[in-house]
């Protein structure tokens, strides 16, 4: 494994995946999507998703000039148009705060999307990296009984890891429903490979 990009948007990565000209979906780009542009340099296509306009105007500076898809709407289990809360723009609430956006992010179904893109006709290994503050509970357990083509599944376990100490009955129920979605996906032959800090990466078992 190997750590590509850097602490805002870095994730560990199968050396033998780095150069292999595959294809990697970007959930969630932030202001920053440094492992999406150094695999994109690698030969990988592109395709990035990111609802907040601000985040987008600064994803779409970031690939000028680039082969690389960006659009301006999120992924997750279903299609509509939400609010969020907080600095983390998370549309699931993770933090239990008051305040709520005027502003609504348009966020569209992942398997809809798939369909769309005609993602099974896209090159291997097809990447799906998770970073949406939260909403990757949803997405994750759709998946065991859904499954999509991908071959590697990168994600930020935040509906797990940003649950305070103190709210024990909410930490058990996340830890058990991270058991839930890693038993579910290695049923469906997926390898647990890697777990650094609040980042978990699965790989299909043909790869391993």
């Amino acid at each position: 494994m190997s750590f590509i990009g850097n602490q805002y948007s870095g994730y560990w990565f199968p050396n033998k995946l780095i150069e292999s000209m595959g294809t990697i979906w970007g959930v969630g780009l932030g202001f920053d999507s440094s492992f999406e542009w150094e695999l994109l340099n690698n030969g990988y296509m592109f395709i990035g998703f990111e609802p907040e306009f601000n985040c987008f105007e600064s994803s779409i500076k970031e690939f000028a000039g680039t082969s690389a898809v960006v659009e301006n709407y999120g992924l997750w289990d279903k299609s509509g148009e939400y609010r969020f809360t907080g600095e983390n723009i998370s549309i699931v609430n993770i933090f239990n705060l008051q305040e709520e956006s005027e502003q609504k992010l348009k966020i569209r179904s992942l398997w809809d999307v798939a369909i769309e893109k005609e993602l099974s006709s896209l090159p291997r290994p097809r990447v799906l990296k998770l970073n949406i503050e939260g909403a990757e509970r949803e997405i994750l357990l759709k998946l065991i009984d859904d499954p999509i083509d991908f071959d590697l599944i990168i994600f930020q376990a935040e509906f797990l890891f940003h649950v305070g100490f103190k709210q024990i009955r909410k930490k058990l129920k996340a830890y058990k429903e991270v058991k839930v979605i890693l038993k579910g996906l290695h049923s469906l032959g997926w390898e647990l490979i890697d777990i650094s800090r609040h980042q978990i990466t699965l790989i299909k078992s043909d790869l391993v």
